[in-house]
């Protein structure tokens, strides 16, 4: 499969937290090693654990993430809140290269995601094909940010 393919399929994980995300957005993960899925997840509900590291929880043995690639709808969050930071996260378990489908408009996040994941060698793709997912969110932040 390739990266479009993944990702798509990253889209659907997170359409099933839809009408359960609010306030945040809506966010799918799917996790692959060596041209083979290993797990997915998605963000289930408002303060529970984020996409990515839902996949993390359903890997059958969590040291196939090292070296993996993560395929996320949005940018990885990068602070502390209701979770601890996402992106610190995939830098530990040793992911390899992180496929985003858009950036995180909120700029308590914005850019912040990526940069540590690349500051810590992981290769990051920002395809920029999931905006679709969270209209009102990227609306919001697009008010906001003016």
């Amino acid at each position: 499969m390739n990266d479009q393919e993944m990702m798509a399929l990253a889209f659907k994980e997170a359409a099933k937290g839809l009408g359960h995300t609010w306030q945040n957005p809506l966010v799918g993960a799917v996790i692959c090693k060596h041209h083979q899925l290993l797990a997915t997840g998605y963000h289930h509900a408002f303060g529970q654990m984020h996409a990515e590291i839902n996949a993390l929880s359903h890997l059958k043995n969590p040291n196939d993430a090292r070296g993996a690639t993560m395929y996320v709808t949005l940018e990885p969050c990068s602070h502390f809140g209701k979770t601890p930071p996402c992106a610190k996260k995939l830098v530990e378990v040793g992911i390899k290269r992180v496929v985003i489908g858009q950036r995180d408009p909120n700029p308590i996040v914005s850019g912040k995601g990526i940069r540590i994941l690349e500051a810590h060698g992981i290769q990051v793709t920002v395809l920029g094909t999931t905006g679709e997912l969270n209209r009102a969110y990227n609306f919001f932040f697009s008010i906001i940010g003016r």
